[in-house]
């Protein structure tokens, strides 16, 4: 059984990943020049609510499957997010052990057999000033002693995140990227001052640069994309979230923009064609949705299956729709593809 992490090796820990990384300011995106997505790619989007709620204006995928551009076809995607969700992936665990979440993603990891997947987390570990963490070996909860240790088991736990994925997508993943989350914003009394917490997110953002490089990983800014180093608490006279944390759908589009670029990728075109494929990848999303994660699962494969298991096996009937929804999707990108080249 692994022990947690003694002393010893959490101070290790923190002074190789969290102070002797160079922190980013004049290039908030690593580039790489090799181009994301290719042809026929399967692309995982994998984080916490941020990339959940995702699923619900399209934004993201839309900015990526457009700027991918007209050379590259076939790609495919599945939002894998889920609220509430930290590298331990405990949250995605129903009525067990924490460690169900885990298996639960490997699962539909293993399943999915994605290309490319992109990871965003690390807001959680920003907001919790030493809060208490899953501890891996155990599946149960441990407190952290203070904020740098909850870095340093932030870091681990993710590191084995990356492995298990490695070892569940098979030969066929090509590329992970580590995708810093973006700033808090601050929107006024009674809601929280996010100054400390987007400093903390700073450091978290450093530190997650040279974790990127160890596990290799391309690495995406967003923190720094999005104002987060030149962040002085005010309140934004237009603001891109609800409420400090939850992004707008204005909010999402620039988030998709900044990825875009983060991608090596220009901006989307717009216009009516561009918004009907936009409202073609949030329907595509909605039936994944219900495919992956249907709201009686307790009654089709849980301890209340004996009451309508037998109605599980339409949940694969889901799978024939989304396809037909997918060709729908590639046919408008590529008239929109088509009439922005002129």
């Amino acid at each position: 059984m692994k022990m947690p992490l003694s002393l010893l090796s959490l101070l290790a820990l923190l002074c190789s990943l969290v102070f002797s990384t160079v922190p980013v300011r004049a290039d908030h995106h690593a580039k790489d020049t090799a181009p994301l997505l290719q042809t026929g790619d399967r692309v995982a989007l994998v984080g916490g609510g941020l990339i959940e709620r995702a699923r619900l204006n399209g934004h993201l995928e839309t900015a990526l499957t457009v700027g991918a551009g007209p050379k590259v076809t076939g790609l495919k995607f599945r939002n894998l997010g889920w609220s509430g969700d930290t590298v331990f992936n405990d949250a995605r665990s129903y009525f067990g052990k924490p460690k169900e979440g885990r298996d639960r993603l490997k699962k539909i990891i293993g399943e999915w057999k994605p290309n490319v997947v992109l990871l965003n987390y690390g807001a959680e570990v920003a907001l919790s000033e030493g809060r208490a963490w899953t501890d891996e070996a155990s599946a149960s909860k441990r407190s952290a002693g203070n904020w740098d240790e909850s870095v340093a088991v932030f870091l681990e736990g993710y590191a084995k995140m990356i492995e298990e994925i490695r070892k569940d997508a098979g030969e066929g993943l090509r590329e992970i990227v580590v995708v810093v989350p973006p700033p808090f914003e601050n929107l006024g009394s009674p809601l929280p001052d996010h100054r400390e917490s987007n400093r903390r997110m700073a450091k978290v953002r450093d530190a997650l640069q040279g974790f990127a490089k160890e596990n290799k990983a391309r690495f995406i800014d967003l923190f720094g994309a999005m104002g987060g180093d030149e962040f002085d608490g005010k309140v934004p006279a237009q603001s891109l979230t609800h409420d400090g944390l939850h992004f707008t759908e204005p909010g999402y589009r620039e988030l998709a923009v900044q990825l875009a670029i983060g991608v090596g990728y220009g901006t989307s075109p717009s216009g009516p064609l561009a918004e009907k494929l936009r409202e073609g990848i949030i329907e595509k999303n909605r039936l994944f949705f219900h495919r992956w994660r249907p709201a009686n699962e307790t009654y089709l494969y849980l301890f209340r299956k004996h009451e309508q298991g037998r109605n599980a096996k339409e949940i694969p009937q889901f799978d024939p729709i989304i396809e037909e929804r997918e060709r729908e999707i590639e046919q408008l990108r590529n008239q929109l593809l088509k009439n922005s080249q002129g």
